[in-house]
């Protein structure tokens, strides 16, 4: 099972964080795998990325302004340098 980090403030109201959920749980039963989806707040990341470690691979939500920009560029900097997969919308 492959889990993928979300970087973002979920917020069930915007109507791209449901979706982003959907679509990649979508694309996982297509490809005949789950995908565990674990979303993982900017501001939880400005204090530390230790959340990201169990991570496969990592996607910068769509739907911004970020709670913690600071802290959404912190999740990006981790996927870089630690050469993970990371998708950004």
């Amino acid at each position: 099972m492959v889990h993928i980090g979300i970087i973002g403030d979920y917020d069930e109201t915007k109507p791209t964080h449901p979706a982003t959920t959907a679509a990649l749980l979508r694309a996982g039963e297509a490809l005949g795998e789950s995908p565990r989806i674990t979303w993982i707040s900017t501001v939880e990341l400005a204090q530390d990325t230790a959340a990201l470690d169990a991570c496969d691979a990592i996607m910068a939500s769509p739907g911004s302004p970020y709670a913690d920009f600071q802290g959404a560029l912190a999740g990006i900097r981790y996927a870089r340098e630690r050469g993970r997969p990371f998708l950004g919308t």
